[in-house]
């Protein structure tokens, strides 16, 4: 079984898909940048083409989509981490999960 969180990467100004394996290891990270979709395996015998790695990559993609600074293209100026991780994880359309009207 794997576990999928989403966090923000501020080195790398970004929002991601951390996967995990039962013992909490991430074993793979799902983000968009500029140039697309990514997927990064941290374990050679991850094979994010498989079926249940494909599922779990598109399942992140779907989750990440709601994310409108994802790719952390202009954050404004200023902001401390903690502002800029709040920046990263603002989503489109929805207010604590729940659609706003």
């Amino acid at each position: 079984m794997y576990v999928t969180t989403i966090a923000t990467n501020l080195d790398a100004c970004r929002t991601e898909a951390e996967i995990a394996d039962e013992s909490g290891t991430v074993v793979m990270t799902v983000y968009e940048d500029h140039d697309g979709w990514h997927v990064e395996a941290f374990d050679d015998s991850i094979k994010p083409a498989t079926d249940e790695f494909g599922e779990l990559t598109e399942e992140a993609k779907r989750t990440l989509s709601h994310y409108v600074n994802r790719q952390g293209k202009n954050p404004p100026k200023g902001l401390t981490a903690g502002a800029l991780s709040l920046w990263l994880m603002e989503k489109d359309g929805t207010a604590m999960g729940q659609p706003t009207a």
